[in-house]
């Protein structure tokens, strides 16, 4: 069996992104022995890392769409995988699934996200646009038009896979509520990349893994200086973890004079978060490979993904990029410096709960890939 995986910009330095593939990869080929597995990315490395085939990353970068019907009519299915596509570039994931099912492929989703807030890259009117719609009184019915073209195009588009999972039940309440009532739930793929042997020493300093996105940036980031200086006046170290290995480190370093870790990859932002007794981030991929090391997070929420997150650990954000209290945000910080509380018993029962929930989830998905 032949299966193409895509749909997320991998290759393009979100160490989140590259954390969903692998163990995506490792899924797959886990359950599936002899499996030829082709991924679509923008970094040839992924080849020998991952052992796949690779493709050019289909809907990213300048490709486009272009060759994506020659190469996935080659494969047998075709698998939508991961991050937080249905919100984030819906046009990209739906536009790939359309013309694999006309090339006659089995389509598939596994994993995607969906935030309670749509991109507003593609789903708020910008610029001048927006300044004539405003003048018309028009920018509400503009803005709810694209939310009914993207409705109609899921309802027409996820129908005719042969199976949908999503990575939490609050997003697949979200498509439901969008047009596609019949996702079923999995949890995110990432999980499965494991902990890691590192661990703080009884002695050590207390650390704070520090990650703050330039993608819907914090709105005060004066703010989170604040909070650095704060920890760092308790006695505690502060250390950045990038997920984006270009933008979000040049963020820490330059703006707020936090030494990032060397490495960029996901097995060593889980090692690095295994050395921390905290992380606070507003991406949600480094407070999932945090947890797998066993460490607590704290979440800066930019759509409801980090909220989804935290709700399994029975936990809710610090705030959001655009509205946070820096104050308060500090004081939960130097909290969970000082004691870690119940952590690790709710996080052995939540990741029972994830753990099973993704293996009902895989047990469909292989037995639909296998029809």
């Amino acid at each position: 069996m032949k299966i193409l995986l895509g749909g997320i910009p991998l290759g393009c330095d979100n160490i989140g992104d590259e954390a969903i593939i692998a163990c995506v990869v490792k899924m797959l080929k886990e359950s599936l022995p002899g499996v030829a597995l082709t991924v679509a990315t923008a970094d040839a490395a992924t080849a020998e890392r991952l052992g796949v085939d690779v493709a050019p990353p289909f809907g990213f970068l300048d490709v486009g769409f272009s060759g994506f019907a020659e190469t996935v009519r080659r494969h047998d299915a075709y698998v939508w995988c991961g991050a937080t596509g249905l919100s984030d570039y819906p046009h990209v994931g739906l536009g790939l699934l359309e013309i694999a099912q006309r090339e006659g492929v089995r389509t598939f989703v596994w994993g995607v996200g969906m935030d309670d807030e749509l991109n507003p890259v593609f789903f708020k009117a910008a610029g001048k646009r927006r300044f004539v719609l405003r003048c018309l009184g028009l920018v509400g019915w503009y803005e709810r038009l694209l939310r009914r073209r993207l409705a109609r195009r899921i309802g027409r588009v996820l129908p005719r896979c042969a199976g949908v999972w999503l990575r939490d039940p609050q997003s697949a309440a979200m498509l439901a509520a969008t047009g596609f009532p019949g996702a079923g739930v999995a949890a995110d793929t990432a999980i499965m990349l494991g902990g890691s042997a590192a661990k703080p020493d009884a002695d050590a300093q207390p650390t704070l893994g520090l990650c703050i996105s330039t993608q819907r940036q914090v709105a005060d980031l004066d703010g989170v200086r604040r909070m650095v200086a704060a920890v760092r006046a308790s006695g505690a170290k502060v250390v950045g973890i990038p997920m984006n290995v270009k933008t979000d480190r040049a963020l820490l370093e330059k703006s707020l004079d936090v030494e990032c870790i060397p490495g960029v990859t996901p097995e060593a932002v889980t090692e690095a978060a295994a050395r921390c007794s905290v992380v606070l981030s507003s991406r949600l991929h480094l407070l999932i490979l945090a947890a797998n090391a066993g460490t607590p997070g704290i979440g800066i929420a930019r759509g409801s993904k980090l909220a989804n997150w935290l709700a399994n650990f029975g936990q809710s954000v610090a705030g959001s990029v655009y509205d946070c209290d820096w104050d308060k945000a500090t004081e939960r910080v130097l909290a969970a410096l000082r004691d870690r509380g119940d952590w690790d018993a709710v996080r052995t029962s939540a990741y029972a709960r994830l753990g099973e929930r993704l293996e009902r989830a895989r047990a469909e998905f292989v037995e639909r890939l296998l029809k």
